[in-house]
């Protein structure tokens, strides 16, 4: 059993936070501080980061109550087996940490960042963030930096603690409206990709030509419940509610009990997270 496991983490987009480069505990400790104070981001303060390329599948995503709910890993976490049967258990984003006096290369965090990312390939959105970058470091006005543009490299200047959480706020604002952008591809291709969902209680084996049938008329009911867990990601309990119980119905049709055990527990989180988005949009300054 993982710990502060509950019947919302279902809601929490699981992030790894690594330190890049030699990285004295006392900045760790500092700037992972900074990071856990934005666990939740509302919706309503990543509009201007937000931008719509094709028609959002979160047709009821509540823009001024609801918002995203972040769990940080830090050091990072090891994959699960049960990453298709509970898509919260992915790492769906990296964030690395970087403490410039201790790595004067930044080409080098650069490359240090990506090869990291490499041991999470569920990531949707991987930034670096550069802590105190000396004057040699800052990019100069008018020339190109390309590969730490690239390598998503974000330079934090020196500067005082406020400003220094100012900036904070506003990169993991920037985080999670790419999240909800990545998610929305995700859910508009989901159902036409085609995709066998699998746990560890699924044959391991090559499937028979009967495994083969079943697995099929399985797939969509599974890839309902998995799309119901991005909108859940996303914000949008409503939303996930509506694909939960297509999921239920046909987890129900097609015998697939395990699954269906899987979108009932979605729904009941869907329906908490909606009942306290509701809660609070009725409230003046309530944290979400």
């Amino acid at each position: 059993m993982e710990p502060d496991v509950s019947i919302e983490t279902s809601s929490m987009i699981r992030v790894a936070v690594l330190p890049i480069g030699p990285l004295p505990h006392n900045h760790l400790r500092d700037y992972s501080a900074m990071l856990l104070r934005h666990r939740t981001i509302s919706l309503s303060n990543i509009s201007s980061f937000y931008k719509e390329h094709q028609k959002s599948p979160f047709s009821t995503q509540p823009w001024d109550s609801g918002s995203l709910r972040f769990k940080f890993m830090i050091g990072g976490s090891p994959p699960s087996p049960w990453e298709d049967f509970q898509s919260h258990r992915k790492i769906l984003a990296v964030i690395g940490l970087c403490h410039c006096p201790s790595s004067p290369d930044l080409d080098a965090v650069v490359d240090q960042f990506a090869t990291a990312c490499r041991g999470y390939p569920s990531a949707l959105v991987q930034r670096c963030f550069g802590f105190c970058p000396g004057d040699s470091q800052e990019p100069k006005e008018g020339l190109e930096d390309g590969s730490k543009r690239e390598g998503n490299l974000i330079l934090f200047p020196p500067s005082d603690r406020q400003n220094q959480e100012f900036h904070m706020n506003t990169m993991v604002q920037d985080i999670a409206a790419s999240l909800l952008m990545e998610f929305e591809k995700w859910v508009l291709q989901a159902e036409s990709a085609g995709t066998i969902l699998k746990t560890p209680l699924d044959s391991q084996a090559s499937l028979s030509s009967e495994e083969v049938i079943k697995a099929k008329k399985r797939r969509l009911g599974r890839a309902q419940k998995t799309i119901g867990d991005y909108c859940l990601l996303a914000g949008s309990p409503v939303d996930a509610n509506a694909h939960y119980s297509t999921a239920l119905e046909l987890a129900r049709l097609t015998g697939d009990y395990f699954w269906y055990a899987g979108a009932l527990e979605g729904s009941v989180c869907a329906l908490l997270v909606e009942e306290s988005t509701n809660m609070c949009s009725q409230q003046v300054g309530c944290p979400l």
